[in-house]
């Protein structure tokens, strides 16, 4: 009985002491909510569990993506502002990419043009040329460089006290889309998937993307962040190409353990990512029913007024909560726009659909920051949020960059910081036991935190 007794004091003492540093390292923060650099210092060394939505090729900073054109030999369109193969031509401006190192101009021009640095809204909107940046290093982003990229990416995520990514990429890059070729257009679904599989390509592709993760993961630094995988599919292509895509990412996730999800990615304003929206909500529907261990997190509501005819704004979080049944959604910034708010709010809470909450990139793509922002009305709401990167690299941001402006912005308290930290694991796709593990890390890693703080 004593020895019982003697267990739980100590155990109470233990637990008013994590709760005294809490409360202190709460006031830590108090103290710097008005000293940004000194709040950067605080909230960098924090540490914030995973980022549950990075694209791989948008974290990977400008400067990267033109050392490996010099490395490979790229070239540099003048005109264009954009990586380009080879072979280069001086009289059409398209010269060698290790111009850079002695044209200190173009450097920093090719930098502003594949990121958001200096960037003024004009004839061009903040909109626009976020999404341009893509094509201006896309002969950089592929299977051969992937391995390298996601390094670096994590190094620098760990740098910052991140433990847990899933990373967004597609690892057929762009060979899915092509069987949409295959298939008769207009056909049903069951008739394109049964030619699809029928073909062998699937299979072909299957295996490929498989040895590409083999290939990222023998690169990946050793005892930094636990990485795991998302599979991108590219909705603003025709319906055949989509579907293609769909099936493969349906199919690597069913087989491969890393694959922890699919994530519908594109401008959700494009031609065919709205037009083709009822169409590829019943595609989830379909595909879901046959791979129904497949998780879903769906960029949904990346909107806002005048983007999209008012229209456009009622439904995408909705659907892909109502129908596609999606686990988490990206963005969600249009949510007040959406028919019956009220009600949809009250199913994600119940359901635990997360929100990843991007302030960096609503603000630089669409504009939406401040009040104006959705973040603490689906707090208010009891929904799960989790704070995300999207695109550092094209933002010139990072995860603490997010925490900051939580903090500054929408006047978050390190109790509520710490919460959404916490989310990033409990509403991550890892599966039971590696959640525990992860889980475990971070509460530890933030005792010790508080303990210095």
């Amino acid at each position: 009985m004593l020895r019982t007794i003697r267990l739980a004091f100590v155990v109470f003492a233990i637990a008013a002491s994590a709760l005294a540093d809490e409360q202190s390292t709460s006031r830590t923060l108090e103290s710097l909510r008005d000293d940004p650099l000194m709040l950067r210092r605080f909230l960098e060394e924090m540490p914030k569990g995973g980022d549950l939505h990075e694209h791989l090729f948008g974290t990977v900073y400008a400067e990267t993506f033109l050392r490996r054109a010099i490395a490979d030999g790229l070239c540099i369109d003048r005109q264009k502002l954009a990586i380009v193969a080879a072979p280069c031509d001086d009289a059409r401006g398209v010269v060698p990419a290790s111009t850079i190192t002695t044209d200190g101009g173009l450097y920093a021009q090719m930098i502003d043009a594949m990121s958001m640095r200096n960037f003024r809204p004009g004839a061009e909107n903040g909109h626009d040329h976020f999404f341009a940046t893509f094509n201006r290093f896309r002969p950089v982003g592929n299977g051969k460089t992937a391995p390298d990229m996601l390094a670096e990416v994590v190094a620098r995520f760990a740098a910052e006290n991140v433990d847990y990514i899933e990373s967004l990429f597609a690892p057929d890059f762009g060979a899915a889309r092509q069987l949409g070729a295959l298939v008769r257009p207009g056909a049903p679904f069951a008739e394109m998937r049964d030619t699809l599989l029928k073909s062998g390509k699937v299979a072909e592709i299957v295996a490929t993307a498989r040895k590409n993760y083999d290939a990222i993961d023998a690169r990946l630094p050793a005892g930094k962040s636990t990485v795991r995988y998302l599979y991108e599919v590219h909705r603003a292509f025709q319906r055949e190409a989509v579907f293609a895509e769909l099936l493969v990412a349906f199919e690597t996730a069913s087989v491969d353990p890393r694959v922890v999800g699919i994530n519908p990615v594109q401008p959700e304003d494009a031609w065919a990512s709205m037009e083709n929206f009822d169409d590829q909500m019943a595609m989830f529907v379909y595909l879901r029913g046959l791979y129904p261990k497949v998780r879903l997190s769906a960029h949904a509501g990346e909107l806002a007024p005048g983007v999209v005819p008012p229209e456009g704004l009622r439904n995408h979080i909705r659907d892909s909560v109502m129908i596609a049944k999606a686990e988490r959604i990206g963005h969600g910034v249009d949510i007040a726009r959406e028919t019956g708010m009220p009600e949809l709010l009250r199913v994600m809470a119940e359901r635990g659909i997360a929100v990843e909450i991007c302030l960096t990139s609503n603000d630089s793509i669409l504009g939406v920051t401040g009040r104006n922002h959705p973040l603490r009305l689906y707090m208010r709401h009891n929904v799960p949020v989790v704070l995300a990167t999207d695109d550092p690299g094209i933002s010139r941001s990072d995860l603490t960059t997010e925490f900051q402006r939580a903090v500054t912005e929408h006047g978050l308290t390190y109790a509520e910081i710490k919460r959404l930290a916490l989310n990033s694991i409990r509403y991550s796709f890892l599966d039971d036991q590696a959640k525990a593990r992860e889980l475990a890390r971070l509460e530890k890693r933030l005792r010790e935190f508080e303990a210095a703080h």
